[in-house]
């Protein structure tokens, strides 16, 4: 049985899914980070992520957090915000700036992240930025995501909401096909995030990786879908 739910953001549902979030992360960043980069991404550092999501939910800062249930069990996220003020900034350079707060192995991180972007894009009013969208592992290929997508995306399209961005690290081969491929992504910029790496003295730098800024719609992706759910068929059919 499957069901689609907003995050409750209590530890009931928080611990089991820092494990499907950690785990689905460490698949699609393999062979992309190095193992001693990926030892630094522990269960514990998901569950504070998602322990700051549920706090900001609840002060209604999160207003679309989606969880994927499985015969009761999560088994996948899906997290989406409006999209960020710093993004529809452009200067007569096609440049926007973005004040980019986080915190990358207890080191407090605080920059202005350039982007840089191709034309001048027109944002939807409400249009919303794709943060993050995990699957378990095991879970995969066997058409969850695609009931995962499909669910969130026309909730979403029921409330208004049609256009959405995407960031997708350009190192990573599994993440940029995923977001190309599936959500339809154009890419529209580029900047760079923070990444960081393990260096031989056990000491943590960090670097900077490049990536792409694409734009899409809940719409074009449903019909992509659609297109594929009826190839699939006359295939099977054949």
């Amino acid at each position: 049985m499957l069901e689609v739910k907003k995050f409750a953001g209590n530890y009931k549902e928080i611990l089991p899914l820092a494990d499907v979030y950690m785990r689905s992360y460490n698949e699609l960043s393999k062979g992309y980070k190095t193992k001693e980069e990926m030892a630094l991404y522990t269960k514990f550092s998901f569950i504070k992520k998602l322990e700051g999501w549920a706090i900001n939910q609840e002060k209604g800062n999160e207003p679309f957090i989606y969880v994927l249930h499985q015969n009761g069990q999560p088994c996948g996220i899906m997290r989406l915000n409006p999209i960020p003020q710093d993004y529809r900034k452009i200067n007569s350079e096609l440049k926007a700036k973005e004040l980019e707060n986080g915190e990358l192995d207890g080191w407090r991180v605080a920059r202005n992240r350039q982007i840089q972007y191709t034309a001048n894009p027109h944002f939807d009013e409400n249009a919303l930025i794709l943060n993050q969208i995990y699957l378990a592992p095991e879970s995969q290929k066997q058409g969850l995501g695609t009931f995962f997508i499909k669910n969130v995306f026309q909730k979403l399209q029921k409330q208004g909401y049609d256009q959405f961005i995407v960031e997708y690290n350009d190192n990573n081969a599994n993440g940029k096909k995923f977001h190309e491929d599936v959500l339809c992504a154009k890419k529209i910029a580029h900047t760079s995030d923070f990444d960081h790496i393990t260096s031989k003295d056990a000491k943590t730098e960090f670097c900077l990786s490049p990536v792409s800024i694409g734009i899409s719609r809940f719409s074009t992706v449903l019909q992509n879908i659609k297109t594929k759910e009826k190839a699939f068929t006359k295939t099977v059919e054949r």
